[in-house]
Formats: structure tokens, sequence, C-alpha cells
């Protein structure tokens, strides 16, 4: 008898543990949703998407929220490099910041941010440029492009604008997309021209 009592006590307090972390979860996410504004409810909100996840704008104009990789981590933009940050203010001053994160995987850091006006834009670890695009088909300035490939697209795409560029160092290649007619463009890293897609 003794040890049937035992045996369900134990039985209980597990239970009772393994429901108390669910408890503490359930609360943290109606916290969360709540509409009323209090100090607590901020902190709790902030902490939750920091920990968690960010919102992106996607190439329909809707936000979503997209969990964290495990090898990326949310920081403010001033905690880019140097070369990342001037490369905003240069070309992008005008615009406000979605999102900024640090990629860290086996083979490479990478930084990359999204602006509310929906360009995405991704440097490598010394904040040089990889890729800058605005998936909603909105123009992106071309100023910052190689002088070879910016003279090539003025002289022969002077009407069609442009929302991708990509330096792909592994095949050293720049890709160049242009909005109209879904043209593709590709030059080799000193910015001659190779072929169209």
């Amino acid at each position: 008898m003794r040890k049937t009592i035992l045996a369900i006590a134990t039985i209980a307090l597990v239970g009772f543990y393994s429901c108390e972390p669910k408890k503490t979860i359930t609360e943290t996410t109606q916290t969360t949703e709540k509409t009323s504004v209090n100090q607590d409810a901020l902190s709790v909100q902030k902490t939750t998407v920091v920990t968690n996840g960010y919102t992106v704008l996607q190439d329909n104009g809707q936000e979503k929220v997209v969990t964290l990789d495990h090898d990326e981590t949310i920081v403010a933009l001033e905690n880019f490099p140097a070369n990342a940050q001037s490369f905003i203010k240069e070309n992008f001053s005008s615009s406000e910041v979605y999102y900024s994160i640090k990629e860290v995987d086996k083979s490479e850091t990478k930084y990359k941010t999204q602006l509310k006006d929906g360009t995405k834009i991704e440097f490598d670890v010394n904040g040089d440029w990889k890729e800058v695009k605005n998936g909603m088909n909105k123009p992106i300035p071309t100023k910052f492009f190689p002088s070879n490939v910016l003279k090539y697209i003025q002289t022969n795409y002077s009407k069609i604008d442009v929302n991708k560029i990509e330096k792909d160092t592994k095949d050293k290649e720049i890709k160049v997309e242009l909005i109209q007619n879904n043209l593709d463009l590709k030059f080799d890293l000193n910015g001659n021209f190779i072929k169209l897609n």
C-alpha cells in the first residue's frame, strides 16, 4: 500500500512540474497578444521578438514573422561593419530599416537587412555588398554599381530600371536583373559584359 501511495505521489509531482512550463509559455503568448500598452507587456513583447524571430516584408507587401535560424542573431544596424553602414547611408538614406541580422555559419559571416521599401541588402564580413534586391519590383539605386556595369546599362538599357544586383565571388560574376522584360545580365567581376539571359 505504501509503495502504491508513493508511486501515485511521484506521478502527480512529475505531472505537476511538467505542466508548469506550459502554463508560463501560454501566459507569455497571451501577454504579447494584448493590445493594451503597459511597461511589462512591452518588455515581454520585445523579448519575444528578439529571441524567437523577426518581421519581414514579403514580395507581396504583406508582413510575416520569421523564426530566427540557429546561426542568426538580430543586431542593430550600428553593429554592422563600417562599410555596410556607409553604404546604406549613401544609397538608402531616405528608407527606414525593417530588420537587421548577423548570420554566422561554418563557411562565412553575413550581414542582412531589409528596408521599409522592400529592398534587401546582404553584406560580407567586411561590410562589402554581396546582393541588393527589391522583390517588390521597385527600382534600386545604381550609383554604387561598378563603373563598367553602370556604363553598359546606361548605354544599352537607359530606360529600364534595375531591381537586383548580385556579386558572386565563387562564380566570379556580377548578375544584374532588369525589371522590364525580365532580362538578366551577366558581367565578370571587372564589369565586362558576358551574356544576356
